[in-house]
């Protein structure tokens, strides 16, 4: 959405980001406002830019979330609490319930949504039991370096997913939202942050190798922490930590390295014009720089000097 018509913008809101209520405080003739949707199984990211001062509402929803501010100030009212959203910063963990956001001026933001169902299930797997509903996260707003990490990477996705749209692969998308789920539940204090930081107990070479096993057997499918947990009979800590004792590196390295050499392979046996890109993004990686830098460090040489040794065109 990209437009100066309140009305326009007050249908859109509504209908694509769940607003229920919208207002021009200011004066409507400064008014703008240009924002963006994602929506994948678990996770959403919304892009807003506004021109003017502006408040919504939200009602009740499935997911949490949480605003990382780009540009301007506002205010967020949750549960009778009132707290600042200021430049460059992020908010607390919004729970889902009704939601007021006061935004002044140019404003810009990146909004993160993450199912509150999905949330449960990847604590389950991390923790190796079930989780009940009463998961609650910490209403203080963290400044830790591991909350900017997970800033940066969210930012980094959104470029990502800009620069290459629908050619995203659901691969690659699903390690993405894997990945930020679990680096979510890892950086926010909530009701089950003491199990999640107690000493996981021990998983055995056995699991371990289960496990590489169905990677492999799996290559070309998204990390299922759910069915790895299933496979190795231990929750995804003690895998994780039996991964780095035996191994030296985790379940997603090794997945990493087994898709490099998928790749590696391809590029090698081709028999058609072909893109290292597209070759990426088959195997998963969204990024095709960090692809090259990540191949050349396993390999030797970059992907695209495999593809002249194969006798291919580059495209």
């Amino acid at each position: 959405m990209r437009t100066n018509d309140p009305a326009f913008a007050r249908d859109r809101l509504f209908s694509v980001f769940g607003a229920t209520g919208f207002c021009i405080r200011g004066d409507r003739e400064q008014f703008a406002v240009r924002a963006n949707h994602l929506q994948m199984t678990g996770l959403g990211l919304s892009y807003c830019d506004y021109a003017g001062d502006v408040s919504l509402d939200f009602g009740e929803t499935t997911f949490i979330r949480q605003i990382f501010n780009i540009q301007g100030s506002g205010q967020h009212t949750i549960d009778g609490q009132t707290g600042g959203i200021a430049p460059g910063s992020w908010t607390m963990v919004l729970p889902p319930g009704p939601l007021r956001l006061d935004l002044d001026g140019r404003y810009r933001q990146l909004e993160l949504r993450i199912e509150f169902d999905a949330l449960l299930r990847h604590l389950g797997a991390l923790i190796g039991q079930e989780v009940s509903r009463n998961l609650v996260f910490d209403d203080n707003v963290d400044r830790s370096p591991a909350m900017s990490a997970l800033r940066r990477r969210i930012f980094q996705f959104a470029t990502d997913y800009n620069e290459r749209g629908t050619f995203f692969s659901d691969l690659a998308a699903a390690e993405v939202e894997r990945m930020v789920i679990m680096k979510f539940l890892m950086c926010h204090r909530h009701s089950y942050t003491q199990l999640l930081l107690r000493e996981p107990l021990p998983a055995g070479a056995s699991a371990v190798r289960r496990v590489e096993e169905f990677i492999e057997a799996n290559w070309d499918k998204p990390i299922d922490i759910e069915a790895m947990v299933a496979v190795a009979k231990v929750s995804a800590r003690s895998l994780f930590r039996q991964f780095k004792r035996d191994r030296g590196y985790s379940p997603a390295d090794f997945a990493k390295r087994v898709r490099l050499d998928r790749a590696r392979q391809m590029l090698e046996q081709s028999t058609e014009r072909t893109a290292v890109t597209q070759v990426a993004l088959k195997c998963g990686f969204q990024n095709p720089g960090h692809f090259a830098r990540d191949f050349r460090l396993a390999f030797g040489e970059l992907p695209s000097e495999t593809l002249k040794r194969s006798g291919q065109e580059i495209g």
